[in-house]
Formats: structure tokens, C-alpha cells, sequence
């Protein structure tokens, strides 16, 4: 499970080179790269000071970007400034602010980027969590964003709003906290903010104070003693972590209602992760503050 990062928003010391697409694009976009998913998260390949392409996780649920400290190495990332620490969903780790000097992203170059080098090494070299792409990057330079899990690819829009152009379109209006985008969900008489994080591997996440308002404090079906929960902070296992799934009532979000959903018990903040996105197209218009769903 990915680290979820609730830092305060960073600025970006970024010099852009307008880029151009090399797929066929929707809706405006100006960029379209392909996707791969480790642990069901999407993943885009990235140059960093111009060193070989690595795979980062495009994840909408870290408000800024962290590299592991054998990669940060790898690319030449310089450190600066003192020891700080990051916020995740099992704890603190530390780290120290770092600059890429240059980031490529396919024909989108920027310069002087600000990302965090983390001090801890992952148990998965290579895996997910070893790069990360925080929203704030994206945020800072893009119009929108799509993240379309149907064709496994993302779509950057620079230079307008997004253009809707498909079937089964609905819209939920999104709101900016900690760098974080979140969206309004209601189910069973109650509603709640949850972030959308396409870094989690998981689908809709509520914390066990939910799951209590709804009725169901106990039952659902544990999670299992053989899976851990890994991220910031370090790694639980499911079971200590009380981690479990339920059924909910009817749960609307995104302008859509999902009858008997799935819903995650585990800790950390609200969130619907990449499992509930998967076989749509989702997309962040930055400029309206409006997630638009394609199913």
C-alpha cells in the first residue's frame, strides 16, 4: 500500500517546454502517455537529470513528490536544506528536500523541480512507492489531468479547460485541502470528504469511525494476517491494523449511485483509491475544480 503524503503545498521553481502529444488525444490534451499499473496503480516513465527513464507512481493522493534514497542517488537528485519529515498513513519518516534539476516527462521538460528524498529504503526496490509523482507538480503546470484506466494512458491538458465528449459523463465538483484533491461521498443517511488517490492500490477506503456510523463497527470480512500494509511511517500487518471489508448501503459519488459497494476499513484518511477507477476515465480540471467520470 503506497504512502500518503499530507504535506503543505510546495512551490515549484519550473521552467516549461510546451509539449506535444504522441497519441491521439480527447478532450483537448495538449500531452497523452501511456500507463503501467503495479499493484493496480497507474505508473508513467519519467527522466530525471536527463538519466534513464524510471517508473513513478501518478499519484493524485501525495501532495508532493518523494524519490527513495537509493534512486534520489542513482539520478544525481542534490539535497538541500535541513532534515525534515513526511506525513503518512502509518507515521513519519524522514527526509530531506531535494531538487531535479531537470524532469522529463515524454516531450514535457521542466527544470528546478522540488521533490523529497526519503531516507528509508522500501523492502521492494524498484516497487511501488520508490517514485513518486505528487499532484502539486501536475497541479502547478497542467489544466487537467486525465487518468484514463480503460486505454492505460494519462492526458495532460496545458492550455485550456477540459473538453467532455463522451457517453456516461457525470461531474462532482472537487476542492483543494493539504494540496489534496477532495470529493464529497454520501451513503446511508451520511456523508464524508474522501481524497481521490490514485496511488492506493484499494477502492473506497473509510476509517473505522465510519464504518461505525454506518452501522457496522464489527463484522465484514478480515483482511488476513499475510498482508501488510506498506507506506510512509513503515508497513502493519492487515489484522493489527483492523483492517477488513464490508458492504455498504447505496453510495453515491461522482454524480453516479453504486448499490451494494465494497468498502475498506483501514486506517489512515478517507480516500477512494484506484481499484474503484479502474475501467473508467477520470480527470482533474484544475481550472474548474470539477473531476469529470467517464464509465
Amino acid at each position: 500500500m503506497k504512502p500518503h503524503l499530507l504535506l503543505p503545498f510546495l512551490s515549484l521553481l519550473a521552467s516549461c517546454v510546451m509539449p506535444g502529444a504522441y497519441l491521439p488525444s480527447r478532450g483537448g490534451a495538449d500531452l497523452v502517455l501511456p500507463l503501467h499499473f503495479r499493484a493496480d496503480a497507474p505508473h508513467v516513465n519519467a527522466s530525471i537529470n536527463r538519466h534513464r527513464p524510471v517508473s513513478m507512481l501518478l499519484d493524485t493522493g501525495a501532495s508532493v513528490s518523494v524519490i527513495e534514497s537509493n534512486l534520489a542517488a542513482m539520478n544525481e537528485i542534490a539535497q538541500t536544506g535541513r532534515g525534515t519529515s513526511i506525513k503518512g498513513i502509518h507515521g513519519s519518516a524522514a527526509a530531506r528536500q531535494g531538487i531535479m534539476r531537470s524532469f522529463d516527462l515524454g516531450s514535457w521538460h521542466t527544470e528546478n523541480v522540488t521533490c523529497y528524498v526519503r531516507a528509508s529504503t522500501s523492502q521492494r526496490p524498484g516497487g511501488l512507492g520508490s517514485a513518486i509523482l505528487g499532484i502539486d507538480h501536475l497541479r502547478r503546470s497542467c489544466s487537467f489531468v486525465t487518468y484514463d484506466y480503460r486505454a492505460h494512458r494519462v492526458e495532460l491538458g496545458f492550455g485550456r479547460s477540459f473538453i467532455p465528449d463522451g457517453n456516461r459523463l457525470t461531474r462532482t465538483p472537487f476542492r483543494m485541502v493539504n494540496g489534496l484533491p477532495m470529493i464529497r461521498v454520501s451513503t446511508g443517511g451520511i456523508s464524508w470528504d474522501a481524497v481521490v488517490d490514485t496511488g492506493s492500490s484499494w477502492g473506497i477506503v473509510i476509517d473505522q469511525s465510519t464504518a461505525a456510523r454506518l452501522g457496522q463497527a464489527q463484522g465484514g470480512l478480515g483482511m488476513g494476517r499475510g498482508l501488510m500494509l506498506k507506506g510512509v511511517g513503515g508497513s502493519v500487518r492487515a489484522d493489527q491494523a483492523g483492517a477488513r471489508i464490508i458492504r455498504g448501503p447505496a453510495i453515491s459519488l461522482c454524480g453516479q449511485t453504486y448499490a451494494d459497494p465494497q468498502l475498506y476499513v483501514m486506517p489512515g484518511p478517507k480516500r477512494i483509491g484506484s481499484r474503484f477507477w479502474h475501467g473508467s476515465r477520470m480527470t482533474l480540471d484544475f481550472r474548474t475544480s470539477t473531476l469529470w467520470l467517464e464509465r
